[in-house]
């Protein structure tokens, strides 16, 4: 019998993920990250779900390590003007990472988590075959697009059980059989360290740079107004701007072009300032190997590709090209766009599909 490690949050779709695998004839055991001090609620529901289904439940601390690389690259990278996305840095360094290599220590053939996403295997691709990620089938809780930094070897170990349910009352249903107080419990939202769920008051509480009292300006460096932090703002923001220096709101003015913490500055322009054509991402993963082969062959190979900018981003259409980074094993992506899209975030993810096969992705550093 193929056992399964099954990541438990302590909500229903987990729960509900580990219930359907047991109900399919897998040997099933429950492991929850513990990542930050305040977790004793989510560990503990984790545990009452574990029980409920009658599967051992394991607890792997972990919070020294992502204090170091999750949340002091998250400060990092406000600090730098970025606007960064820890849940994806998360998924790459322990979820998709470091927890499979310790399930599998623990007897684990197989890693599943209640992520709305499908894998699939095409044996006509490559020499052997490949693995694919798709966007699971309820469009509306789709997942994939944190799980671009995917490779085949990780692949081949992950079932998503969720990604052919049609709708979320689906999982509640299943899951309120357990009768586990728990089917009311919202889906998560905002950053999952941060116990307030407030970003700039987490950044003031590290004392970061990111919340210096600085400046707005204009593109031609004249001062409009000030501010209580850079972290305060992402670039294409327009609401909460504050005022000018008469008393005035910068509301429906302008909108933020870009950050400068160093200087303690946020650039303020208008709509036309935040159009641009190219998009460059640092460390691309492609998913197929020979799709990535074939990119990498000349500088004239290319794919068109549909594009977000964030998981809920308008879908924009593009032609990707991919280039080796000089001295690294890390690629460079060109995605070039059939019409300009607004407000790239230096940090933030972009995002590639081709119809529904999730292609591959990389964290925006430049656009023109």
């Amino acid at each position: 019998m193929k056992r399964v490690a099954v990541g438990l949050s302590g909500g229903i779709d987990s729960g509900t993920t580990a219930l359907l695998l047991k109900e399919q004839g897998y040997d099933v055991f429950g492991v929850t990250m513990w990542i930050f001090d305040h977790q004793a609620n989510e560990l503990e529901a984790a545990k009452r779900v574990a029980d409920a289904i009658g599967i051992k439940h394991y607890v792997l601390d972990y919070r020294a390590a992502f204090e170091s690389l999750i949340i002091g690259t998250f400060i990092k990278e406000y600090e730098q003007g970025l606007t960064p996305n820890p849940c994806i840095l998360c998924n790459k360094t322990f979820k998709y990472g470091q927890l499979i290599a310790d399930c599998v220590r623990l007897g684990a053939d197989y890693f599943a988590t209640g992520h709305y996403a499908k894998v699939d295997f095409n044996r006509n691709l490559g020499p052997e075959g490949e693995f694919l990620v798709q966007r699971a089938d309820n469009r509306r809780k789709d997942q994939s697009y944190n799980l671009y930094h995917l490779d085949q070897d990780t692949l081949k170990r992950l079932i998503f059980p969720l990604g052919t349910v049609k709708s979320k009352d689906d999982v509640r249903k299943r899951f309120a059989a357990l009768h586990v107080e728990l089917s009311e419990k919202k889906d998560s939202l905002g950053i999952c360290f941060i116990e307030h769920k407030n970003h700039v008051a987490f950044l003031r509480e590290r004392d970061s740079k990111a919340m210096r009292r600085g400046t707005f300006v204009s593109k031609e460096n004249q001062i409009l107004g000030y501010h209580d932090g850079t972290a305060r703002f992402t670039t294409g923001q327009k609401r909460r701007l504050g005022q000018d220096l008469n008393g005035q709101y910068l509301n429906g003015k302008y909108v933020v072009v870009s950050m400068d913490p160093e200087k303690s500055e946020v650039v303020l322009g208008t709509e036309s300032d935040l159009l641009y054509d190219v998009v460059r991402c640092a460390a691309f993963n492609v998913i197929s190997p020979q799709l990535e082969s074939h990119l990498l062959t000349s500088n004239a190979n290319s794919v068109d590709v549909d594009v977000v900018l964030s998981q809920w981003s308008t879908v924009y259409k593009g032609r990707l090209k991919l280039e080796r980074q000089s001295g690294t094993n890390d690629r460079i992506a060109h995605v070039v766009f059939e019409r300009p899209v607004r407000a790239p975030a230096r940090g933030q993810a972009l995002v590639c599909y081709k119809d529904d096969v999730l292609v591959g992705g990389g964290i925006i550093f430049d656009y023109k």
